[in-house]
């Protein structure tokens, strides 16, 4: 049977009164006899029953648990696969109303857990059933031995109150961490989007951490070091609980929450996100400061410096009254860490930029900074065939540094593959390459770094890097060419290698200029 068009069939069922075969056929574009097909063996698998209208057979699908309980399972079993029809499914009124507390007692039974719930209790897994397909599955169609058999031990050893209590505690614990779990990932993806608008849900993991507080339940530790359950803070932004709708946005300095959430977490795309929608929609001069400081310290995070500066000063103009005075002491930081980036006499050691993947840097290349990016498939031949080209030529003006990795045009951190062996290759090579620069330079002169590339949830990337290499400014002015007698010098766009009358000029000009400095 054809899963796609058996979808379809399913779809345009479960949201109507009735449809005919006709009506099917006519709606998603095949034949007849091939709906027909469809139909009969939906019904054979009572996933659908027929019933005639004025000698027209007309189909509907059932609406109870055994049939709601497979649906899931077909649609929700592989993720990645059938999008569309993931989206039709879980945004269907058919969908939210089979959430109900009927399907909550099942849920419940199916784990041996149907003693002693309170309406409260079922309603909170009502609502984490409703936000996570992830959970509904596992709610549905989850293993439930290990709950059978404590349920089986509890019975055989007629427990006292006390030990009843903690073997209720251990086992609800053993259902609700799962489901909490999943419902965190779902909402933190992107596969459920369209569920998690219709629902009206923001971010649920501004809650930062979770972790299993007591036997019973999981707990959130907020922002602010406040700890509340996962149900409170469902329960405390309701604003009007009709079905379907778990959180109202209500105050848009919310989503400005959400990005300070998302910038504890490391995960910074998403901070930068959250604060321009609260930028697109907080009017208030004092809340937009906030949420500038806000998107600064995101950039901050990232090195991206001169953005951080922008966003500071941008908060400083409507925070007229110097109210808000993280923004200024934020904005002096970023200036240092640019200058510190970026100091043209400092070229002794590395740079602390902190790399991460498709994010500019916060410099531009200039005569003490070149970037290249590494496109060929032999990524150490591409570092060592040039290292010592550009050693000479930063050599033979004022020093500087090139990064390998960060791509020219737009100064962003595409990185370079290299697996160990290769790192140790590059380090080999490129010392073997600088010490065949005449005349010789020492150990001292130059150093070789390898920075790890971060992406942009904070987490180090395997075997991506940028390549810096250092060239320290000289003391005695000399000339200085490769081993194979190349002169080359530093031009604004990269280097240039000089030839003839050029090195002669080049060689008077550079003592020249040292017999005028001294």
């Amino acid at each position: 049977m054809d899963t796609i068009i058996r979808k379809k069939v399913i779809l345009c069922l479960i949201d109507c009164d009735s449809k005919s075969a006709n009506e099917i056929a006519a709606e998603i574009g095949e034949s007849l006899t091939t709906i027909e097909e469809q139909l009969t063996e939906l019904a054979s698998e009572n996933i659908c029953k027929k019933i005639n209208q004025d000698e027209i057979s007309q189909y509907i699908v059932k609406k109870d648990i055994e049939t709601f309980a497979p649906l899931v399972k077909e649609f929700l079993s592989e993720k990645g696969r059938d999008k569309e029809q993931i989206e039709q499914f879980i945004t269907s009124e058919y969908y939210f109303t089979r959430i109900d507390f009927e399907l909550v007692d099942y849920v419940l039974k199916r784990f041996y857990l149907d003693w002693d719930q309170t309406n409260e209790g079922k309603e909170g897994i009502r609502r984490i059933l409703l936000a996570s397909p992830s959970a509904l599955s596992f709610a549905l169609h989850g293993e439930t031995e290990p709950f059978r058999e404590s349920w089986a031990h509890q019975n055989r050893l007629n427990p006292s109150e006390k030990d009843l209590e903690r073997i209720i505690g251990i086992t609800s614990s053993g259902f609700m961490t799962p489901l909490l779990e999943m419902l965190i990932d779902d909402v933190g993806g992107s596969l459920y989007s369209s569920l998690h608008d219709k629902l009206q849900i923001r971010m649920i993991k501004r809650s930062i951490q979770v972790s299993l507080a007591t036997p019973y339940e999981k707990y959130v530790e907020a922002i602010g070091g406040e700890i509340t359950t996962f149900a409170r803070l469902v329960a405390d932004s309701m604003e009007d609980p009709r079905p379907g709708q778990l959180v109202s946005l209500v105050n848009p300095i919310d989503y400005s929450d959400d990005g300070l959430a998302h910038l504890h977490l490391g995960e910074f795309q998403g901070a930068l996100d959250s604060f321009d929608k609260a930028l697109d929609k907080v009017q208030d001069p004092t809340q937009r400061a906030i949420v500038l400081n806000n998107k600064g310290l995101a950039f901050l995070r990232t090195s991206q410096y001169q953005k951080a500066i922008e966003c500071f000063e941008e908060g400083i103009v409507l925070d007229s009254e110097g109210e808000i005075s993280e923004l200024r002491e934020n904005k002096q930081i970023a200036q240092e860490y640019l200058a510190r980036a970026t100091d043209a006499d400092n070229l002794t050691d590395p740079t602390q930029v902190r790399f991460v993947q498709e994010q500019p840097i916060p410099f531009e290349e200039t005569l003490f900074y070149e970037f290249k990016e590494i496109r060929g498939g032999n990524p150490v031949d591409s570092i060592t065939n040039t290292a010592d080209e550009y050693a000479v030529a930063f050599l033979n003006s004022e020093g500087g540094r090139i990064f390998w990795g960060i791509r020219d045009s737009d100064r962003v951190t595409v990185g370079v593959l290299l697996d160990e062996r290769q790192r140790d290759d590059v380090r080999r090579k490129v010392s073997e390459k600088l010490w065949g620069i005449r005349p010789p330079i020492s150990d001292e002169d130059w150093q070789l770094e390898l920075h790890q590339i971060y992406d942009l949830h904070g987490e180090t990337i395997k075997d991506l890097w940028v390549v810096e290499l250092v060239i320290s400014p000289q003391q005695q002015k000399e000339v200085f060419y490769t081993n194979s007698g190349e002169l080359f010098v530093k031009t604004p766009g990269g280097k240039q290698k000089l030839l003839g009358p050029q090195v002669t000029e080049f060689i008077l000009s550079r003592f020249q200029s040292d017999t005028e400095t001294d």
